[in-house]
């Protein structure tokens, strides 16, 4: 009777794999190919039986034989194993910011959890029940996709080209449904449009010739961001085309606690439309940092970038003559050419808040940078501008974030929609 062919393959391994006695237990061993004329065994033991070491043999020597290599579930804890991931693919792929946003989440959510696992012992119900815990605890879905694509990307990194583990337990968890509550109501600040009431009160204490006017300004006329408003050079403006370019933005790196230019936020490089008075406003101040220049003279402050993209160094000389880098010239600076850092924003948004000093005045207590980007992209819904153009001018990298403005109901959309309703009966 033929043999089953099933039967010979195994058969085949176990002619290759042998097995051995190591005090209490069994151990297997096999060959691996050559290389440079030197032959390498592999060997794995702990087996209670000799039969449980040569089936487990057998089986290595099969994957061994399939892949090219010899696979061994990894025995390296996850918090462990997310080091190999940051260090060897996230540091060489991902921007460093991002790298920095990982690490932060890791530490603060991931590895006080899942860190004790054994990599090989992730299973998708571990992983599913760590994400419905969090969304229990009140989380944003923002945070909750972000842990799921950190936990997805790292496994899959395991799985293919690392092959520590055969498979990807987080391809199979699944996000809690948009409609689903939480024990905890979610931890998500629900941002208004300032009123013009608001914005005429912040422009009259941070006027025309204040540090803060103009990032101010930028955020409510153009919907930028704070790192992208504090990253403008001059270079990045075009006053014939009335146009500015979003090329950059800085943040504070982590490492060197330094400020460093990085992609914008989604790679959301883009040229946008000003308007003449916003671009009055950048006129007359690049004409005063002209006149300070050649004022200040060899005491004018020159900043420059070190290798061309990585951290601000503010140099004082003969016109840059002394320092080290490449020089820029950045918008956001003072009379002598000192770089504004953008947590001067902190001290204005206490000034808003009115907590600045005991009785300051209240302008707005829940104002934050980001509520004038959020009222700019705002006003353009209420002006009828389509959504894919508020889409690339505020550079969202999906039109669900642009679609988040249209949630804001307000005076203007209610009277403009109740005119529209009665001419369409009338």
């Amino acid at each position: 009777m033929p043999v089953p062919s099933l039967f010979k393959e195994r058969t085949t391994a176990m002619a290759n794999v042998t097995a051995r006695k190591r005090t209490d237990t069994w151990e297997y061993r096999f060959e691996l190919a050559s290389v440079a004329g030197k032959r390498k065994q592999v060997s794995k033991s702990g087996f209670r039986t000799k039969k449980d070491a040569l089936e487990a043999g057998a089986k290595a020597f099969a994957e061994y034989n399939q892949a090219g290599e010899y696979f061994v579930p990894s025995e390296i804890s996850f918090s462990d194993y997310l080091n190999i991931w940051l260090n060897e693919y996230c540091s060489i792929n991902v921007k460093a910011s991002t790298v920095e946003a990982y690490k932060k989440k890791i530490e603060a959510y991931i590895c006080p959890e899942l860190g004790a696992y054994r990599l090989k012992a992730l299973t998708p119900s571990v992983l599913q029940s760590f994400l419905n815990k969090k969304f229990n605890q009140g989380f944003s879905r923002n945070t909750l996709v972000v842990l799921k694509s950190m936990l997805s990307g790292s496994l899959g990194y395991a799985v293919e080209p690392l092959r520590y583990i055969q498979y990807n337990p987080a391809s199979m968890v699944k996000l809690p449904l948009s409609r689903a509550r939480g024990m905890v109501p979610t931890r998500k600040k629900e941002r208004r449009p300032v009123t013009a009431e608001e914005w005429a009160r912040i422009m009259e204490r941070f006027p025309e010739g204040h540090p803060a006017h103009i990032p101010l300004l930028l955020a409510y006329r153009c919907g930028f961001r704070l790192g992208e408003v504090f990253g403008l050079m001059w270079s990045d403006v075009n006053f014939d085309q009335e146009t500015i370019t979003v090329n950059r933005q800085i943040q504070i790196s982590e490492t060197t606690k330094k400020w460093t230019f990085t992609a914008p936020k989604y790679d959301s490089y883009r040229t946008i439309t000003v308007d003449r008075n916003t671009l009055n406003v950048l006129r007359c101040e690049r004409g005063k940092q002209i006149r300070a220049r050649a004022y200040y003279d060899e005491y004018y402050v020159i900043n420059t970038v070190q290798d061309a993209a990585e951290d601000i160094h503010m140099d004082s000389g003969s016109l840059g003559v002394g320092g080290t880098g490449v020089p820029v010239s950045m918008i956001m600076v003072r009379e002598d050419g000192s770089y504004i850092q953008p947590r001067t924003m902190q001290h204005v948004a206490r000034v808003i808040h009115g907590t600045y000093k005991e009785g300051h005045s209240v302008i707005s207590p829940d104002w934050d940078f980001h509520s004038l980007r959020h009222t700019h992209a705002t006003a353009l819904v209420e002006a009828g501008v389509p959504l894919a153009v508020i889409q690339k001018r505020l550079g969202h990298a999906k039109i669900e974030m642009t679609e988040h403005y249209t949630d804001h109901v307000t005076e203007t959309m209610e009277r403009d929609f109740q005119s529209k309703l009665k001419s369409l009966y009338s």
